[in-house]
């Protein structure tokens, strides 16, 4: 009679640090997912925020500023630990939502500048940690990233409109304050545990310097930011200005965060994350032109979803890519994340200033316009050789 050999216990069990970095990549990926469809909300919501302060357009930009001026300080705040980064990241985003739905007008600016104060150290904590851990394959990880990040973005502004119609606007903001404080008391329980090493110990990088960096590659990542945030800022209020109805906005505002999401989902195959870049860099603005000009010069609700769609379909692919090849270079104090939050700032103001000064949004979306047309030409003197 032979001998049975049983399995051993360790593999017929996972072992708890297999299911810890199981557990912390769903959530990792979940609050990604969570901070996308959190970053629509300024804009998705702008028409009834303008309504319930009596904003007007360049008060508004000032609003977009503090919220995009917050990301930018939160990526500087991404320190230390980031399991823990991600955990504060997630209670800020939590307790500036929060504040939304009981500040004054003047208590709004403050709100918004906390609400992007943790939605900057949450998507930056993510983004490194990430990119720590999947090292040896970056750029494709970064644009998997950002694509559940477009997910949330795409789903975010059929989920808030039709709450706020349906329910109330606090109740919409109440909703994503607990989805938040949830996130949070999960991270804390998870990730601590699933911390990876600093670059020094996992990576052969140098500290990068902005001399190892293209300078026009550099310059990319702040204009491709900014005309992603004023667009997804601007086009709900610009599509109710038109006189669309509720239904045709929110088609609209989903075309736009839908062909983000597209153009994330082709990018996301390792084999198009590492063959495709130089063509990506090349193609992708002319398509941002083509649709800011549709948006411009409006000819009707359809004109507008298209050049939504368009838009949406160039700036995708741009800051995933742009980001992961500068981190091959090294992270720098997190200097390509401060850039993008810059961009991210400036170009929602000063749309919304432009746009108030001449009396109209279609004026004010030349700001997004201009960007396009210089990634268009910056994109020409850049060639994507990884170091």
């Amino acid at each position: 009679m032979k001998d049975i050999h049983l399995p051993s216990e360790s593999r017929l069990v996972p072992s708890n640090n297999l299911f810890r970095e199981q557990a912390a990549t769903v959530l990792l990926y979940g609050i990604f997912i969570a901070t996308g469809a959190a970053i629509v909300i300024p804009g998705t919501l702008l028409p009834s925020l303008l309504a319930r302060w009596s904003l007007n357009d360049a008060q508004a930009g000032v609003l977009f500023f503090c919220f995009f001026v917050g990301s930018s300080a939160g990526a500087l705040l991404s320190r230390g630990r980031l399991a823990w980064s991600i955990v504060r990241g997630a209670v800020l985003t939590a307790a500036g939502i929060g504040l939304l739905a009981v500040s004054s007008r003047l208590g709004a600016f403050a709100a918004m500048l906390l609400f992007g104060v943790g939605l900057g150290i949450a998507m930056t904590s993510v983004s490194l940690f990430q990119s720590r851990r999947r090292s040896a394959m970056r750029v494709a990880e970064m644009t998997r990233l950002n694509l559940v990040w477009a997910v949330g973005a795409a789903a975010g502004p059929a989920m808030l409109l039709r709450g706020a119609a349906s329910s109330s606007l606090n109740s919409v903001l109440w909703v994503a304050t607990a989805g938040f404080v949830l996130l949070s008391a999960f991270a804390a329980w998870v990730l601590p545990g699933s911390e990876p090493p600093k670059p020094d110990a996992a990576l052969p990088l140098k500290r990068m310097t902005l001399r190892k960096v293209p300078w026009s590659l550099m310059a990319m990542v702040p204009l491709a930011t900014g005309v992603e945030a004023a667009v997804g800022a601007w086009l709900a209020a610009y599509s109710r200005r038109g006189g669309m109805l509720l239904a045709a906005t929110i088609s609209t505002v989903t075309c736009f965060w839908l062909g983000l999401l597209l153009s994330r989902l082709v990018q996301s195959s390792s084999g198009v994350a590492t063959k495709f870049q130089r063509e990506t860099l090349r193609f992708a603005p002319v398509l941002m032109i083509a649709g800011m000009l549709m948006l411009v010069f409006r000819s009707g609700g359809t004109a507008v979803a298209c050049g939504a769609l368009l838009v949406g379909l160039g700036v995708g692919p741009l800051y995933p890519l742009i980001l992961g090849l500068v981190l091959d270079r090294g992270e720098a104090q997190n200097l390509v994340f401060l850039a993008g939050g810059i961009g991210g700032s400036t170009l929602p103001l000063l749309t919304g200033v432009l746009s108030d000064r001449a009396g109209s949004l279609a004026v004010g979306l030349g700001v997004p316009l201009a960007a396009s047309m210089a990634m268009s030409l910056l994109a020409l003197g850049v060639e994507p050789r990884r170091p």
